[in-house]
C-alpha cells in the first residue's frame, strides 16, 4: 500500500515545482536541488517496493522499514500542503499585497515571508535526510529492482453480482443449526436455569459462528417462540451503556433518544422485557471480566421463563466466565462444502465446474474447513480464467509461510497480494472503522479521495473510487451489502467480517511497535468511531489514519497534535460556532459539519480551508452563503441540503472542480445564479422539490451532468428543453405541471428535452402535478413526448391522471428492469409481460383499477409464449377498487409451450380489500414462486388456511411456496 503513497508524493513534488515557476516565486530558496532529489529518491524507492512487499510478511524488520517509509511520506505530504497553501494565498491575495499575503498580517510582512520560506526549506532538508536513511536501509536489505507492476482493472467475464447475491446461502451448517435450535427450544432442569440460560458458540475466527447464529436467529421455530428477539454485536471493549442502549433500540425499533445515563437505560430495559420470553444474541464477545456478565445477568433477570442468551466468541474462557453456559463447538466444514462455497463465490457456471473441479478441490483443502477462507479464495478465483492461473493460486508461496498472525490470514494475504497499490491502501484504511460498523460507501470513497489514495487533481477520482470498492467487494473483503434505494441499484453501505477487519489492522500495525509507535487500531475498536475523540486517543489515530470522527459527541481540543487531519467529522456535535483551532487544519480535504447551527461568519472561516474537496453543511440552519465560497477552488462535493437558503452567490461559479451539488429541501430557494453554467465538471445536481425555481438557461451548458433530481418543468415552471444537450444524463427525476392552458406547448417542450437520444439514461422518474381536470384527454401525449432511449433500466411514474399509457413503455425493444406506477388513474394495465428484461414491477395506489385482464400478460398467441420471462417480484399495493384478476385457460396451463412468469419468486398483495380470488392456473405456472405475501387484503384471508382448497390449488405444483400474512414479516414489504 506504501507504493501508492510514494508515487503520489513524487508526482506532487514535480507538479509543485512547475506551479511555483508559473507564479514566478520561490518558496524553497536554498533547497531547490534537495527538492528535486527528494522526488528522484521517491521514484527510486518505488522500484524496490514490489519485492519488499512480498518479503515483509516473512521478515518483521521489513515491516519497520515500511512503517518509517509510510510516516515519512505522510510528512512529505504535509510539507507539500504547506508549500501549496502558501502559493494559493499568494494567488488569492489583492494585488498590492500579493508578494507577502500568504503570511498572516504583521508589522513586517516581508520579513515573515522570508521566515516562512526558510521554514519550508528546512523541513524539506530534514525529511530528505530521513529519506536518505530509508533508502540506505533498502540497499542493506538487497531488495530486487522491478518496474512497478501495472494493475489494470479486471474484466469481469462473469456476472459481477454473483459474489454478493448468494452470500446468504449457508453450506454445511444445516445440522448444526437444527441442533442449536433444539437447545434453545428446550427448558432448563432447575429454577435458576429456567430463568435465563446461556448457550455459547465457540470456535476460531472465520469458522462461521456469526453465520450460524444468524441461521438460528431467523429460524421459524425461534421466531415463533421468542419475543422480543435482539441482536447485538459486542466486540471489544464490553461497553455496558452502549450494549444496554443497543438492546433498547432493538426492542423499540429506533433510537433511544433522551437516555444517556445507564440507570435510566436499565430502568427502561426492565420495563420492556419484564415477564417476556426473549432471545438475546451477543455476537463477537471478548470480555473475560465476570463483573460484566453479572451486570448483564442482573439487568436481564426479570425476563420470562425460557429466555435465552446466545453468545458467539473465539475464546472458551469467555464462555466459562459466564458461569453455567452450555458450549457448542461447530466443526470445520468438509472439503466438499468448501469447494461448493468456492464455486459459488467464484461464480462458476456448471460447465466450468467440470473444468476446474480437480484443481479446485485441492485449493479447497487449503481452506482448513473455514468458510471465510473459502469465500476469500473464491473472491480471488473469480478473476482467474484458466487452469494455469488456478494452479498459480494452489502453488503460491504464501501457503509455505511460517510467520502468520492467524491461520486465516494466509488466504487473505493471497487476496491482498493481487491488489494494486491503490487498492491495498484503500483496503487497509478500513481498519479506521470499528468492528461491525456500517460503512457508508459514498463516505468511504470520499475519505479515500481526501487522503490522496485515488490520486490528485484527477477528473475521475469518484469513478476510480467506485471501481476500487467494486474490486474489494468482488474479492469478498466486504459483506452485508445494503441497497436502500430499490431503483438506483447501488450499494449504499456494507460491513467487514471481523477477521477481515483484524487483517486490515494487522497491515496497519505492522512495524509500528518495532519502530516505537503506539497501537492505534485496537483503540479504535471501542464501540463507535466517535470514541476516538477521547483526547488520549486522538493524536495516535490521526497519525495513522489522518481521520477523526466525532459524530454526535463533544469535539476534542483541536490542538497542534492533530494538524495533519485530512478527514474531520463534527456532525451533530451541538457546536457553538466553529472551533477557532480549525485555522490550523490547512490539510483538511473532507469536512462534515452537518447538524450544527452555523453563522455566516463561521462559513467565512471555513471557506479559508482552501484544500477542501468535500464539504457537508446539511441542516446547519443556513440562510445565506457568503461570497467567500469562491475560495474553495478544489471543492468537488458540496452538500447544502435542508437549509433555509433563498439564493446562492454568483461566486458559486468559481468552484471549477465541483462534481456534486445538493440543494435538496431548501424550500425557500427562489433563484440560482447564471454562473452555475461555469460548473463544467458538475455531474450531480439535486434541486429542492418543493421550491419553485426558475432555472437559468445556463443549465444547458452543464453537458457533463449525469444525475439531475428535482427538476420542475411544464406550465409556469422551467423549460424542459434546457435538457436537450445534456446527453450524459443517467439519472433524471422530473416533476411536470399540466394545467391544460398550453398543453400543446408542454408537449413540444417535453419533446425538446430529447430523452430518446440520451443513450446513457438508466433511471427516469416522471412525477406529474395535474390541474387539467376531467377534460384532460391528451395527457398521454406528454409521456409520449418524454419517451426515453431503450437503454433505460428503471422507470417510475407518479400521479399520472390519464387512463392509459403510451405503447413505448411495453415495447419489447426496451431494456427495462424495474417499473413502478404510483398513484396513477389507469383503468387497465398495459402489456408489461412483453418486456423481455423486466425483473420487478410495483403497482401502488391504482385507485381506478378494477380488473387485471389477459392484456397484462401481453399474450397474442398460444404457441411458444413466454410472458414476463425475467420477472422476479410482482407487487400490488393499495389498489382499492381492484376486484378481479383474470386467469389463464386450462389449455394454456397444460401447454408446455405456454410459459408465465417462470422466474417469479415473490408476489405481494397488500391493502387490496376487494380482491377475493387469485388466478390459480396462472400461479401454478409460476413454478419458482416461493413467497406469497398477503397483508391487510381481507378478501384473500382464506388462503391462509393450508387445508383449504384455495391454498392447495395454488401450491399444487410448488411445494416450496410459503404464505406470509403478517405485517412484521422479517423480509418486509418491498415498495417501489
Amino acid at each position: 500500500m506504501e507504493a501508492a503513497l510514494v508515487a503520489a508524493a513524487a508526482k506532487r513534488i514535480f507538479a509543485l515545482i512547475e506551479e511555483q515557476a508559473g507564479h514566478h516565486v520561490n518558496l524553497v530558496r536554498g533547497a531547490e536541488e534537495e527538492v528535486r532529489k527528494l522526488g528522484q529518491e521517491l521514484n527510486t524507492i518505488r522500484f524496490v517496493l514490489e519485492d519488499a512487499e512480498i518479503r515483509r510478511f516473512q521478515d518483521k524488520s521489513i515491516n519497520t522499514w515500511f512503517w518509517k517509509l509510510r510516516q515519512t511520506c505522510y510528512e512529505i505530504e504535509d510539507i507539500l500542503d504547506e508549500w501549496k497553501y502558501a502559493l494559493l494565498k499568494l494567488h488569492k491575495a489583492p494585488p498590492k499585497q500579493k508578494v507577502c499575503s500568504f503570511i498572516p498580517s504583521s508589522s513586517c510582512l516581508c520579513f515573515k515571508k522570508v521566515a516562512a520560506r526558510h521554514e519550508i526549506a528546512n523541513k524539506i532538508l530534514n525529511v530528505k535526510a530521513r529519506l536518505d536513511e530509508i533508502l540506505e536501509e533498502a540497499n542493506k536489505y538487497g531488495f530486487k529492482i522491478n518496474e512497478p507492476t501495472a494493475y489494470p482493472l479486471p474484466e469481469f467475464g462473469r456476472d459481477q453480482s454473483t459474489s454478493f447475491i448468494n452470500t446468504e446461502e449457508i453450506r454445511g451448517r444445516g445440522r448444526d443449526g437444527e441442533t442449536l435450535v433444539d437447545k434453545l427450544m428446550g427448558n432448563g432442569s432447575s429454577q435458576e436455569e429456567s430463568g435465563i440460560q446461556v448457550l455459547s458458540i465457540v470456535g476460531v475466527g472465520g469458522l462461521g459462528k456469526t453465520t450460524l447464529a444468524q441461521l438460528v436467529y431467523n429460524h421459524s421455530r425461534v421466531k415463533g417462540s421468542f419475543d422480543p428477539r435482539i441482536w447485538i454485536c459486542v466486540s471489544d471493549p464490553f461497553d455496558r451503556a452502549a450494549i444496554t442502549k443497543g438492546i433498547l433500540e432493538s426492542i423499540e425499533k429506533g433510537s433511544s433518544q433522551g437516555a444517556d445515563q445507564l440507570d435510566e437505560l436499565l430502568k427502561r430495559l426492565r420495563e420492556h422485557i419484564e415477564g417476556k420470553k426473549f432471545l438475546l444474541v451477543l455476537d463477537d464477545v471478548w470480555t473475560e471480566d465476570r463483573r460484566n456478565w453479572e451486570f448483564l445477568r442482573n439487568c436481564l433477570g426479570c425476563g420470562g421463563a425460557g429466555s435465552k442468551i446466545l453468545v458467539t466468541t473465539r475464546s472458551e474462557r469467555v464462555a466459562e466466565t459466564m458461569g453455567k453456559s452450555e458450549i457448542f463447538r461447530p466443526g470445520q466444514l468438509s472439503d466438499d462444502d468448501c469447494w461448493l462455497i468456492l464455486c459459488r463465490t467464484a461464480g462458476l457456471e456448471r460447465n466450468e465446474v467440470e473444468i476446474f473441479v480437480d484443481i479446485g478441490k485441492e485449493i479447497a483443502e487449503k481452506c482448513r474447513g473455514l468458510p471465510l477462507a473459502a469465500t476469500t479464495l473464491g473472491g480471488i478465483l473469480c478473476f482467474k480464467r484458466n487452469l494455469r492461473e488456478w494452479k498459480n493460486v494452489l502453488n503460491d508461496e504464501i501457503w509455505e509461510m511460517q510467520e502468520a498472525e492467524d491461520e486465516i490470514f494466509r488466504p487473505l494475504l493471497m487476496s491482498y497480494k493481487e491488489l494494486s497499490p491503490t487498492q491495498k491502501q484503500c483496503f487497509s484504511y478500513c481498519a479506521a472503522f470499528p468492528k461491525d460498523f456500517e460503512i457508508k460507501v459514498e463516505r468511504l470513497i470520499g475519505n479515500w479521495m481526501a487522503l490522496g489514495y485515488l490520486g490528485s487533481n484527477s477528473d475521475d477520482m469518484e469513478l476510480k473510487g467506485k471501481e476500487c470498492f467494486d474490486v474489494l467487494a468482488m474479492r469478498s473483503l466486504f459483506q452485508d451489502f445494503n441497497k436502500e434505494d430499490n431503483f438506483w441499484d447501488e450499494i449504499v453501505s456494507c460491513k467487514m467480517h471481523d477477521i477481515v477487519h483484524d487483517f486490515a489492522q494487522y497491515l496497519r500495525k505492522s512495524g509500528r511497535e518495532e519502530a516505537g509507535g503506539v497501537e492505534v487500531a485496537a483503540e479504535m475498536n471501542k464501540s463507535k468511531p466517535s470514541q476516538a475523540c477521547d483526547p488520549s486517543q486522538v493524536s495516535n489515530h490521526v497519525d495513522e489514519f489522518c481521520t477523526l470522527y466525532c459524530d454526535g459527541d463533544s469535539p476534542p481540543n483541536l490542538s497542534n497534535r492533530v494538524v495533519r487531519l485530512r478527514v474531520l467529522s463534527l456532525a451533530r456535535c451541538r457546536l457553538q460556532g466553529v472551533p477557532h483551532e480549525m485555522d490550523k487544519l490547512i490539510h483538511l480535504r473532507w469536512l462534515d459539519l452537518s447538524g450544527n447551527e452555523l453563522s455566516t461568519e463561521d462559513l467565512k472561516f471555513i471557506f479559508q480551508l482552501y484544500f477542501l474537496q468535500i464539504l457537508n453543511l446539511r441542516k446547519c440552519r443556513l440562510e445565506e452563503i457568503p461570497n467567500e465560497i469562491g475560495n474553495l477552488s478544489h471543492l468537488r462535493h458540496l452538500n447544502l441540503s435542508s437549509n433555509w437558503l433563498e439564493e446562492l452567490p454568483s461566486e458559486i461559479g468559481n468552484l471549477e472542480q465541483l462534481r456534486h451539488l445538493d440543494l435538496e429541501d431548501n424550500d425557500d430557494l427562489e433563484k440560482l445564479p447564471s454562473e452555475i453554467g461555469k460548473l463544467n465538471f458538475l455531474q450531480t445536481f439535486i434541486l429542492p422539490l418543493k421550491a419553485t425555481i426558475q432555472i437559468p438557461e445556463a443549465l444547458a451548458q452543464l453537458t457533463g451532468l449525469r444525475k439531475l433530481k428535482g427538476f420542475k418543468g411544464g406550465s409556469g415552471w422551467s423549460k424542459l428543453g434546457l435538457l436537450k444537450n445534456l446527453n450524459q444524463l443517467g439519472f433524471v427525476s422530473l416533476r411536470t405541471r399540466l394545467d391544460g392552458m398550453d398543453l400543446k406547448g408542454i408537449v413540444e417542450d417535453s419533446r425538446a428535452a430529447n430523452f430518446s437520444n440520451k443513450k446513457h439514461i438508466e433511471f427516469l422518474q416522471l412525477d406529474f402535478e395535474d390541474e387539467m381536470g376531467e377534460e384532460g384527454s391528451s395527457r398521454m401525449d406528454v409521456i409520449d413526448a418524454l419517451k426515453p432511449h431503450p437503454n433505460l433500466r428503471t422507470l417510475s411514474i407518479l400521479s399520472y391522471k390519464g387512463s392509459k399509457l403510451p405503447l413505448w413503455i411495453v415495447s419489447p425493444a426496451n431494456q427495462l428492469r424495474k417499473v413502478a406506477l404510483t398513484d396513477c388513474d389507469l383503468t387497465s394495465l398495459p402489456s408489461f409481460g412483453n418486456l423481455p428484461c423486466l425483473e420487478e414491477l410495483f403497482l401502488e395506489g391504482m385507485k381506478a383499477l378494477k380488473f387485471v385482464g389477459r392484456e397484462f400478460l401481453g399474450i397474442t398467441t398460444s404457441t411458444n409464449v413466454v410472458a414476463f420471462p425475467k420477472l422476479k417480484l410482482l407487487s400490488f399495493i393499495d389498489c382499492g377498487k381492484w376486484k378481479e384478476w383474470e386467469d389463464i385457460t386450462t389449455e394454456e396451463e397444460e401447454s408446455p409451450a405456454f410459459q408465465i412468469m417462470p422466474c417469479l419468486t415473490t408476489l405481494q398483495i397488500v391493502y387490496n380489500y376487494d380482491l377475493t380470488a387469485l388466478p390459480h392456473r396462472l400461479l401454478r405456472k409460476a413454478r419458482s414462486l416461493e413467497r406469497l405475501k398477503i397483508i391487510a387484503s381481507y378478501g384473500l384471508e382464506h388462503y391462509k388456511n393450508k387445508e383449504g382448497t384455495g391454498w392447495k390449488s395454488i401450491s399444487l405444483n410448488n411445494p416450496r411456496l410459503q404464505i406470509r400474512s403478517w405485517t412484521n414479516d422479517r423480509d418486509g414489504i418491498k415498495i417501489g
